[in-house]
């Protein structure tokens, strides 16, 4: 028998014998291989090269809903978030499911890393509904943070706060902070930079050194003496590497010199989209958790790490700006930024270390969503879910950030 006979199974006239074995057949070509690809194999490819799309993924999992494949599907889904970054509308779709399913913890644990406004709402209402309503109000505030007016949203703001006894904060009206240029003031201002409700941040010129500078004046300089006090003393006594610093000060006119980021703030470079700036991200993301520590080694928590208060003074030196509000850790906590509290100083407990590591968390998830390469977030996304997550698994002090971030 000929080799062609042999592999394809056909008999020879000149030997008319019994019937050759079955070949063993050739295995078909890739492209046919992914045809034979059963629809719960190609949706667990979601968010893979070559994987369906996000609307053909959603499509896939509409026909499979309430039908015996549905609890398959949900697998293959959720094998595939735990492996890398799949389509929040996905995401979205399968915890819904898993909600009428009656499997709220597992529908939670699938948004952990979600980030739209719509997963964190849901996952928002499923954390209030299971009693967590410190960590449903900290959800809820990361919407209103940039997307004011999502539905509902202000709605369980304000009855989540409720819920937790928190007094409704008036909204004050704009502050109108203008700084007068005296003749014989040090300083000359070029523009406004920033404004909070504490005060205003401007771009100066020291006219005697010839320095630029930060000048950062508070709107009520008689009601917050007593902060900007606090602000100056604290950053003093921290002097060092990660923490700005302090040039000058007048309490009676409410002003604070500071020294100047050539790179601004974190929060503008996030608004420019400036990916050059903060890539790679381990040069500033290790330097500031260094900052961090040394804050934590000094038996403080800083409370209000955001993006607008870590300043750049170049790609690689991330400085801490505004210890306003920050307290000796087991202290009464005072309010913070919206987005950046972490849950547990939602429910009035005193300040602890792990607030800031949930802030830093915080700081790098912004990071990620702006300007995070599918790199960047493989990588560091795990680390913001364990800073922003629960608070016995959180790394309990700065200083575990470090070591961790360096073991990436």
């Amino acid at each position: 028998m000929s080799f062609w006979s042999k592999l394809f199974g056909s008999e020879e006239k000149s030997e008319p014998k019994e019937a050759p074995p079955d070949p063993v057949p050739l295995a078909p070509p890739r492209e046919e291989r992914r045809e034979e690809e059963t629809e719960i194999d190609r949706l667990a490819r979601v968010g893979e090269p070559g994987g369906p799309s996000e609307s053909e993924a959603a499509e896939t999992f509409r026909r499979m809903r309430s039908t015996s494949d549905e609890g398959a599907a949900l697998e293959a889904i959720a094998r595939a978030a735990a492996d890398r970054s799949i389509p929040e509308r996905v995401l979205i779709a399968a915890a819904s499911a898993l909600v009428d399913r009656g499997e709220p913890t597992r529908a939670i644990e699938l948004l952990q890393n979600a980030t739209s406004a719509s997963a964190l709402i849901l996952r928002s209402d499923l954390e209030a509904e299971r009693g967590d309503v410190p960590r449903a109000l900290s959800l809820v505030e990361r919407v209103l943070l940039y997307e004011i007016d999502h539905p509902g949203a202000l709605e369980r703001h304000r009855r989540h706060r409720a819920t937790l006894g928190l007094v409704e904060r008036r909204a004050e009206p704009a502050q109108s902070t203008v700084v007068a240029a005296e003749p014989d003031s040090p300083y000359q201002l070029l523009r406004e930079v920033a404004r909070g409700g504490a005060g205003a941040v401007y771009e100066a010129e020291d006219r005697d050194l010839g320095r630029r500078l930060a000048l950062k004046v508070y709107h009520e300089p008689t009601r917050d003496r007593d902060q900007l006090l606090h602000e100056v003393r604290t950053a003093v006594s921290l002097a060092g590497p990660g923490v700005v610093r302090i040039f000058d000060i007048d309490p009676d006119h409410g002003w604070i010199a500071l020294e100047w980021a050539p790179l601004g703030a974190i929060r503008e470079r996030l608004r420019a989209r400036d990916a050059a700036a903060l890539s790679p991200m381990e040069r500033w993301l290790l330097p500031l958790a260094r900052a961090l520590a040394r804050v934590h080694d000094a038996g403080l928590v800083h409370l209000d790490v955001k993006p607008a208060n870590v300043l750049l003074l170049s790609r690689t030196e991330p400085v801490l700006a505004d210890f306003g509000i920050a307290r000796r850790a087991g202290q009464e906590s005072p309010a913070g930024s919206m987005g950046y509290v972490s849950p547990e100083r939602l429910a009035k407990k005193p300040a602890d270390f792990r607030d800031d590591v949930y802030a830093f968390g915080r700081v790098l998830e912004d990071v990620l969503d702006v300007v995070g390469t599918p790199a960047d977030r493989a990588r560091w996304s795990p680390l913001a879910k364990l800073c922003t997550g629960e608070a016995a698994a959180r790394p309990a002090h700065a200083r575990d950030l470090v070591v961790r971030i360096q073991s990436l």
